[in-house]
């Protein structure tokens, strides 16, 4: 009888606390204090992943003329590995080939998708990355196989770069792109391309012609550059170039 009774008890006891009230201050509360706390996670993972790179880790290479900073993909997957964990994020090659208009370079595309809780789940960016194809003076493909992981670790850096991964070191690049580009009269632009155009039609002693006429007319002077060359240095190489395409000379045309 004692048994039954105390098995009653616990019955009611159970109705009543889940007929009881919500308590909404507390619940609200609760809603508060976990936004808080994904806010704060959400923010110490954008401040470590826009953190710039230790000067060890970076490393340059010269393009166009320009010296320029990049970080090797194994820091970037580092850095992913540090504010997300390995199981935080994943990659995914949605295409990686030879270029069907140029056949000498590797494309590549892949996608970055954070799975950080339930602020970064499902959050994902492309990358777009290519890779030159070397080869031997005799034409051979020198590793196929290494292009097309340097394309798709160019692209992985690429998406990762729009979380903020090295982000700072993109900005500094287009800065001095643009500097260089704003720097650059349309006057000198304009006999730049065509400079460049001339000298594409000269052959291998057309080209050391050409060099040895600069070094003649500028006592030795650095071979002109588009952000470095005056007006009236492009008009005499332009000119020395038509001339070695067509084997003649000027005349003197002054009269006696």
């Amino acid at each position: 009888m004692t048994a039954s009774k105390n098995t009653t008890d616990t019955a009611v006891a159970e109705e009543v606390v889940l007929a009881a009230p919500l308590n909404t201050d507390d619940w609200e509360a609760g809603l508060r204090k976990r936004k808080k706390e994904q806010d704060e996670r959400a923010a110490k993972a954008m401040k470590d992943l826009y953190e710039p790179f230790h000067p060890s880790v970076e490393r340059q290479l010269k393009k166009s003329g320009t010296l320029l900073t990049y970080i090797p993909v194994s820091e970037v997957i580092t850095r992913l590995n540090q504010v997300f964990g390995v199981q935080g994020w994943s990659s995914e090659i949605i295409r990686c080939e030879r270029d069907a208009l140029d056949p000498d370079f590797i494309v590549a595309h892949v996608r970055l998708t954070l799975g950080y809780e339930s602020e970064w789940g499902g959050i994902h960016k492309d990358g777009f990355g290519g890779q030159k194809i070397k080869r031997t003076k005799a034409g051979d493909i020198v590793d196929l196989g290494d292009e097309f992981k340097g394309a798709v670790s160019d692209a992985l850096k690429k998406a990762a770069q729009q979380f903020g991964v090295g982000l700072y070191l993109a900005r500094s690049e287009e800065a001095l792109t643009m500097d260089a580009q704003a720097s650059v009269d349309p006057e000198i632009e304009a006999l730049w391309e065509e400079f460049m155009n001339k000298t594409k039609r000269l052959d291998a002693d057309g080209k050391v012609a050409l060099k040895n006429y600069w070094a003649k007319i500028s006592g030795g002077a650095p071979t002109p550059k588009r952000e470095t060359a005056t007006a009236d240095a492009l008009r005499a190489l332009i000119t020395e170039c038509a001339l070695i395409t067509t084997g003649g000379t000027f005349e003197d045309e002054s009269p006696e």
